[in-house]
């Protein structure tokens, strides 16, 4: 009740000195939004036997990763595409990667490219994704956990791997198992990624929080099959920041959690990271870590903090304006800043404490809107230790949410000049 009535005070007092900004900022539209995620079947009777067999478990599936796909992003891409990921972190999940389709009684999830490709005892297929980009050829870089059922008891059979598949067809051209000294086949956490298109190279979150991996950013350079690990204590969990989540404190719960958000500069010169249990931003040169002849004490040596952000947050973008974009978890907003100005100062862009309930990623559309998920992570999460548990029973609202905003910008990509 203490944490509860701080909270509400001084959501209170934010709401009374800052009410008249509040009311003039806009409202993200809702492309999407579900209590319970719906998967697309063959046929009911398929439906009901993956109910009964625990194929599918409904409450262990939460939506996360976004992206998409349209003649401005690529112009293979002839009609607007939107796919989704479902984190595999328990058992029952259909289908880890999927688009999102219109069906009767509401939108469902298709998998994608197919159910077969994501077999979960053939670990050539795709195991478990948290994030993916899609470049402006229409190529989506996916990034497979492999590591799997993180939440029950952790299936690290299938070793990381990047796939790099064909938007249009779904064909799969290209793979790369990272070395284990790279992704610890015991410990990493691929999260999420972004991409130099002009030099074909990925970088990569890995959000291990565990002895095997303390977090660290991933270089994969396509053009020669290789990676490298970035490891440092800025790419490490920090502790310290008060992380109160609807009225609920989950500082000890997340300030475990290391390097999470990732965001690369539209000029590609420069990689932002932040953990996810802390409000610190730190940056580190891309130029340096992309040319493998440099050693990574040379490369480590150009990381630089440009201090705390209004809040933590989980997934972060730069647009092409050369804006950072990144949600507050701890205020239900959206927020963006321009280096070399003071980061506590970062402009809101919105807020409800409805629709921006735990902001997980972005995406672009190239036609000046920034698309996002929201998902209430922490109620899902941390739903067996802290009070509130994720609600699917439709009297608490929607738990998933794809929203889009227009702030004016394009994907970092745009700007790229391939």
């Amino acid at each position: 009740m203490a944490i509860k009535g701080i909270w509400c005070s001084l959501l209170l007092q934010t709401a009374s000195g800052l009410a008249g900004s509040w009311s003039q900022l806009p409202v993200p539209e809702t492309v999407y939004e579900w209590t319970e995620l719906h998967f697309e079947w063959p046929n009911q009777e398929d439906h009901q036997a993956a109910l009964e067999s625990q194929r599918f478990r409904p409450t262990h599936n939460v939506l996360a990763g976004l992206k998409v796909c349209d003649p401005e992003i690529a112009p293979r891409c002839t009609e607007q595409m939107i796919f989704v990921t479902v984190p595999r972190w328990a058992t029952g999940v259909p289908a880890t990667l999927n688009r999102v389709v219109p069906a009767s009684g509401g939108p469902k999830l298709q998998p994608w490219p197919s159910t077969e490709a994501q077999d979960v005892k053939d670990c050539n297929k795709i195991q478990y994704v948290q994030s993916m980009e899609i470049d402006p050829s229409g190529v989506m870089w996916v990034i497979d956990v492999g590591r799997k059922y993180f939440t029950e008891t952790s299936d690290d059979s299938c070793p990381p791997k990047i796939l790099l598949l064909d938007v249009p067809t779904g064909k799969v051209l290209d793979s790369y198992v990272f070395p284990d000294d790279v992704a610890p086949y015991n410990g990493s956490f691929l999260n999420d990624i972004v991409l130099d298109v002009k030099h074909q190279m990925a970088y990569i979150s890995s959000t291990g929080n565990t002895p095997a991996d303390k977090g660290a950013i991933i270089v994969y350079d396509r053009l020669h099959k290789r990676s490298r690990r970035i490891e440092h204590s800025s790419t490490h969990a920090h502790h310290g920041a008060q992380l109160v989540i609807h009225a609920t404190d989950y500082s000890e719960l997340l300030q475990g959690l290391p390097v999470d958000g990732i965001a690369l500069t539209p000029d590609g010169e420069q990689i932002f990271y932040s953990p996810l249990g802390g409000t610190e931003l730190y940056s580190i040169s891309a130029v340096l870590a992309r040319n493998f002849s440099v050693n990574l004490s040379s490369v480590v040596e150009s990381v630089k903090q440009h201090g705390k952000k209004p809040s933590n947050s989980d997934g972060m973008t730069f647009g092409s304006d050369g804006f950072l974009y990144f949600g507050g978890l701890t205020l239900d907003s959206l927020f963006r800043w321009k280096p070399g100005t003071a980061l506590a100062k970062s402009e809101r862009l919105a807020v409800d404490h409805e629709k921006l309930w735990w902001i997980d990623t972005f995406a672009w559309d190239n036609r000046g809107n920034l698309w996002m998920t929201s998902n209430r992570l922490n109620s899902w999460f941390f739903r067996d230790v802290v009070p509130p548990a994720m609600d699917f029973t439709g009297s608490s609202g929607s738990n998933f949410r794809i929203l889009k905003l227009a702030v004016g910008s394009n994907s970092y990509m745009y700007s790229q000049g391939v």
